[in-house]
């Protein structure tokens, strides 16, 4: 995993007087999750923020920001921000704020149905062989 982990304490730091969030390893990086849903972390080169469709339009608009693709795959709901423009504690602050925000707006995501698991083959019978006469 390629994440800047003083990016990921600046995130948890700006996170401080939040409760209800836990982080973990997710999208390439480590994430920090509320309400079931991971909402902000560090990735390779910046943070992703999960924000509302309206917002990731104006923020994909910015010099700094672009569309967050996990294994070249678009993430949608997702921006990344490049670490230009987030220098300063505020600068970090307000994606993280925004982010946390809008994740305890949703609902958790619904479960998961858990895999079948793949069919058994039948036993095969022991073959039945008549005992040998002494």
């Amino acid at each position: 995993m390629g994440y800047d982990p003083r990016l990921f304490e600046r995130i948890k730091d700006a996170l401080m007087r939040k409760t209800g969030w836990s982080e973990h390893d997710a999208l390439g990086g480590r994430t920090c999750v509320v309400n079931g849903r991971d909402f902000v972390g560090a990735v390779e080169d910046g943070l992703i923020a999960l924000c509302e469709k309206e917002a990731l339009q104006k923020h994909l608009a910015l010099k700094h920001c672009s569309q967050y693709a996990h294994k070249n795959k678009a993430v949608e709901g997702w921006v990344k921000v490049s670490m230009d423009a987030l220098k300063t504690a505020k600068q970090l602050s307000r994606w993280v704020e925004s982010s946390f925000n809008y994740a305890m707006t949703m609902p958790p995501p619904a479960a998961k149905p858990a895999k079948k698991a793949a069919a058994k083959k039948p036993a095969r019978a022991a073959s039945k062989k008549p005992a040998k006469k002494k």
